[in-house]
């Protein structure tokens, strides 16, 4: 288990993988295998993630998955909360950034994860000086926003 892998979830995610995981596992009474199907990962896909040789979830459907799985926790039909978030198409939204944010880096890294850097840019013009937090957040979510997309042409070459 790489601790800069886990340490990068931690960032994106609020803690670790493994962590999160895992309270679903037990919050549920499943398997691993069942959590994967569920989520609609492969179980080899969520034994990568869960050990820290992945960092990050690709599909953000996957992730809302795991979203809906934690808010629903102690709910009495097991069966039925697990049937329905697994027939579940969710699609990108704001609950993936209120899951993942209990620090401004995460704040930061779902912002530029989820919301376009000309978006990011348009906003923070309209935010002007009227909220100095908020556009304080907002500029450095531009910043990784861009950080990531450098990174990703750096990885085509």
């Amino acid at each position: 288990m790489s601790t800069e892998n886990i340490d990068q979830q931690v960032k994106l995610y609020g803690r670790p993988l493994s962590e999160r995981f895992g309270s679903v596992v037990q919050a549920y009474g499943i398997t691993q295998r069942r959590l994967a199907e569920v989520l609609g990962l492969s179980a080899p896909m969520l034994s990568q993630l869960n050990s820290g040789r992945r960092i990050k979830i690709g599909n953000p459907a996957v992730y809302e998955r795991l979203v809906m799985l934690e808010q629903r926790i102690g709910t009495p039909d097991i069966e039925e909360t697990l049937s329905a978030v697994e027939a579940s198409q969710p699609v990108l939204s704001t609950t993936q950034i209120e899951a993942g944010i209990h620090s401004e880096t995460n704040a930061v890294a779902a912002l530029a994860h989820v919301v376009p850097s000309h978006e990011l840019e348009a906003a923070l013009d309209l935010l002007g000086e009227t909220a100095p937090t908020l556009a304080k957040v907002v500029r450095l979510a531009v910043r990784e926003a861009r950080n990531q997309a450098g990174t990703r042409e750096d990885a085509r070459r």
